[in-house]
């Protein structure tokens, strides 16, 4: 715009968006993996944005974004762009330090809490890759809507921190690892609430607004006291077999659900399951991801899934997506009747990845037998992964074939043809 124009020559100057990354610099080396190149990127990269920030004319940013691999070692360049960003009451701060190798907590970047008075306009940070240690008596982040920790490393008490962002609507922390994330105080605000793969050992909040709440990981204890608007869940459980926690755990912390998105890994076998008598009494909507894993001789547990109906009394429609590394062999024995159990409210069912496992139609006559308001039972042989592809050439499989006749031998009943199909 410069070259074109000498009245476009200062545009950029009060740009709103200003966003550094490693595309301005990895065009100019052809092997990136030498130390003498490295430096040479990393001095580029400073070079370039301390002479944007030079010339910017540092007024009422809207963003403020690098994504560059820095270190504790750049913390004086970090710092003065952090402050540049903080002076030019930018609303959102991106700070993406994403390391090429593993990093300690003494070589990243030691996060300026410091540059961050109570008066700004700060409405959105994401931090990758950083260190951080907030003062105890940090208040800077009072207007803070939403706020994203991402494999940070984290030296102090997370939870003084968070509990002095008021306005805090929308927070995520992924690949974190620190104690309980017990957040004091009451959040009035927080709407949306996020944990990934971070190794904790509990989850305790006040949370009146807080309408959404996604967790992966392994199972813990979650409290969330008076949070009546929390309506959806998403949980994905790892590593495997932590089927009951749903049922018994969850259903106590989570009481007030309507939607339940759950993925979960199932070992096969029977076994018995644990149900809290506190139950879903609200949950309409369930939608299952279920990994089986074990030999496909041994798949009594599955009729365990009907637990989730059991615990629901209210449910509506259940979405069921199951997979296996494995196929059945002929089921040749006759399969008993399931128990009674009625179920007033369950209208749709759809399920996937229908192999024709014992276990599962045993679940299938459990749904068909006892849900006296079902409309609409779909079953579908092939999984979610298999149904992407083409149908017509996966039909030509030969265990897709076998499954097929498995669950018309023993579903395709004259009594089940008005509510059931069979894809």
């Amino acid at each position: 715009m410069s070259t074109l124009s000498r009245m476009w020559k200062t545009l950029w100057n009060s740009h709103s968006n200003l966003s550094f990354d490693a595309a301005m610099v990895t065009h100019s080396h052809s092997n990136g993996d030498g130390l003498e190149s490295r430096s040479s990127q990393e001095k580029k990269f400073i070079d370039i944005v301390n002479t944007v920030l030079r010339n910017h004319d540092g007024t009422y940013l809207d963003q403020f974004k690098v994504a560059f691999e820095l270190r504790a070692k750049h913390a004086c360049s970090l710092d003065s762009w952090i402050g540049f960003a903080v002076s030019s009451k930018a609303s959102e701060i991106v700070l993406d330090l994403d390391p090429r190798s593993p990093r300690t907590a003494e070589d990243a970047y030691d996060f300026a809490f410091h540059l961050f008075q109570s008066e700004n306009g700060i409405q959105s940070v994401w931090v990758h890759c950083v260190s951080l240690k907030p003062p105890r008596d940090f208040y800077g982040f009072t207007k803070l809507t939403k706020f994203a920790i991402s494999s940070a490393h984290i030296m102090e008490d997370i939870g003084n921190l968070l509990s002095n962002c008021c306005a805090l609507r929308w927070l995520h922390i992924i690949c974190c690892n620190f104690g309980k994330l017990k957040l004091h105080g009451t959040f009035y605000r927080l709407q949306h609430l996020c944990v990934i793969y971070s190794e904790l050992q509990a989850i305790e909040l006040h949370a009146i607004g807080l309408v959404t709440f996604k967790y992966v990981g392994q199972p813990l204890p979650i409290v969330f006291y008076r949070s009546p608007k929390l309506k959806m869940a998403d949980i994905k459980l790892c590593p495997y077999y932590h089927f009951g926690y749903v049922c018994s755990e969850l259903s106590t912390a989570l009481p007030c659900l309507e939607e339940l998105y759950v993925d979960v890994w199932l070992k096969p076998e029977a076994r018995e399951y644990v149900i809290s008598e506190v139950k879903f009494n609200y949950l309409r909507y369930v939608n299952w991801t279920v990994n089986i894993c074990g030999h496909p001789k041994y798949t009594g547990g599955i009729l365990e899934l009907a637990s989730i109906v059991k615990a629901a009394p209210v449910l509506e429609k259940l979405d069921l997506h199951m997979d296996s590394n494995t196929y059945p062999h002929y089921v040749f024995k006759a399969i008993g009747n399931p128990p009674p159990s009625h179920h007033n409210h369950l209208k749709i069912v759809r399920t996937t990845g229908f192999f024709g496992f014992e276990g599962q139609i045993e679940l299938a006559l459990y749904i068909l037998e006892n849900a006296r308001s079902l409309q609409s039972m779909t079953i579908d042989p092939l999984s979610l992964g298999q149904a992407r592809r083409s149908r017509e050439d996966a039909n030509k499989s030969i265990n897709v074939q076998i499954c097929r006749e498995i669950v018309n031998e023993f579903l395709g009943l004259e009594k089940y043809r008005g509510v059931l199909t069979i894809l």
